[in-house]
């Protein structure tokens, strides 16, 4: 059951504008698991498991501790709240809102990491789910791009503002959708060539799939992930195919989303902002944002470098009249959008840099496991540097696959066994694999 469950929320992490209200599915998911954790008579939860993935736990809870600890002395602080906002996004209710989310995503780490422990079948099981979810986000965008061209119907999987439409997915943005199918192309790519469950047609035809979403995205972010990733990848392995791979596919998506057009323009709406902002105070694409977030989070940082603001509470400080110096405000609900980057304001220097610490600690620990191992690793301390919010479960998901992953190799090397898929398609295709899997 349990099981089942972290294939569950596996899957709904890549949904995050599928809600009931203003709760995601995953949430209602993690915590139905949680519940049936503590309440169940006989799965009650215990604190066992691999050592690589408890070690991991009074680390996230410090961490939770100092969040809270933070929200709670920011309350000393003055707040501009946007006018006509609800309830749950005036002060305290913000912080304490995003703190619980907060709680509800990392608590995915564990959920994942438990139920699949050393057992590689479940891994595969959680492996397919992500992908899953991934290839549905990628058709339902892509129908919804040639639909807005074909009919002019604006549906929900693409968003509006740039010179074309961009593909969002599931999501509500471009660019957080295209660092999430970064990590589903990267967990393809550990089904297909590296672990050999899924056929090579299956694998190149998804792929294809994702690249395409990926380009439709015109996300930037996802553009420096996998290159990141495939040169992380280089210098742990030595394996030059891995950045000619990442070339290959990074060229393309770069010259598609615009990457060094919109570098450079980030560049000039920086160096001109103040001019800009007050001929374009209504335009909530430079008001509003990380292009506002760049300009104000230094300002913040600066006011409050070791406590922060509070988690949440940058929507609620940026409207500050000696933090704006002159800058139009806003009154809509504005976020950073920066990822831990934005962190250094709501947390403070000290606080952001444990966060890092957190994301990083699979990396770290996969440091001399097996190269696919330490790319899966990478991808969650990846996806916050390039803007992923605390509050997002599929990084948290990915952590919890990495640890997991960790954990089983350690045991099959113990054991002098290799890492076999869960569900061989014949005697010789398990041959092929297991003899692929050794020589890596």
């Amino acid at each position: 059951m349990f099981t089942a469950l972290a294939a569950l929320v596996a899957f709904l992490s890549g949904f995050t504008d599928v809600r009931i209200g203003d709760i995601q599915t995953v949430e209602i998911v993690i915590m139905g698991a949680l519940a049936l954790s503590f309440l169940l008579p006989r799965q009650a939860a215990q604190v066992e498991g691999p050592v690589v993935t408890i070690n991991l736990l009074p680390r996230i809870l410090v961490m939770l501790t100092l969040v809270a600890c933070g929200s709670l002395l920011s309350l000393r602080l003055t707040f501009y709240p946007p006018d006509d906002i609800g309830l749950l996004k005036q002060p305290p209710w913000a912080t304490i809102v995003r703190l619980i989310e907060v709680s509800i995503s990392t608590s995915a780490v564990f959920i994942v990491a438990l139920a699949i422990r050393d057992d590689p079948r479940k891994f595969s099981l959680v492996l397919k789910a992500y992908v899953w979810a991934g290839l549905l986000n990628a058709i339902w965008g892509l129908i919804a791009f040639a639909i807005f061209f074909g009919a002019g119907i604006d549906l929900p999987g693409i968003t509006l503002g740039g010179r074309i439409p961009r593909v969002c997915g599931f999501f509500n943005e471009g660019g957080p959708f295209g660092v999430y199918m970064a990590g589903v192309a990267l967990i393809q790519y550990i089904r297909g060539p590296m672990l050999g469950y899924i056929g090579k047609f299956q694998y190149r035809s998804s792929i294809v799939l994702m690249m395409v979403a990926i380009i439709g995205s015109q996300s930037k972010a996802s553009v420096l992930v996998i290159l990141v990733l495939a040169l992380l990848g280089f210098a742990q392995q030595r394996r030059a195919a891995l950045v000619a791979f990442a070339l290959v596919l990074v060229v393309p998506l770069a010259i598609a989303s615009n990457l060094v057009e919109g570098l450079n323009g980030y560049y000039d709406s920086l160096v001109n902002f103040r001019e800009q902002a007050y001929e374009r105070s209504t335009d909530g694409n430079l008001v509003n944002g990380r292009l506002m977030a760049s300009v104000l989070l230094p300002r913040i940082v600066e006011a409050h470098p070791i406590l922060g603001v509070g988690i949440g509470n940058y929507s609620l400080v940026r409207n500050n009249p000696n933090i704006l110096l002159g800058l139009p405000r806003t009154e809509v609900w504005d976020l950073h959008g920066l990822g831990l980057l934005g962190y250094l304001a709501e947390l403070g220097i000290p606080l952001t840099l444990f966060v890092l610490y957190i994301y990083a600690y699979p990396f770290f620990t996969a440091l001399r496991q097996r190269g696919w191992i330490f790319m899966l690793s990478a991808y969650p301390m990846l996806a916050a540097l390039f803007g992923v919010q605390l509050n997002f479960a599929y990084p948290w998901v990915v952590m919890g696959l990495a640890l997991s992953a960790i954990s089983i190799d350690r045991k099959y090397r113990a054991t002098g066994r290799a890492l076999v898929p869960a569900a061989p398609r014949s005697a010789r295709t398990l041959r092929e694999s297991v003899g692929r899997l050794r020589r890596r």
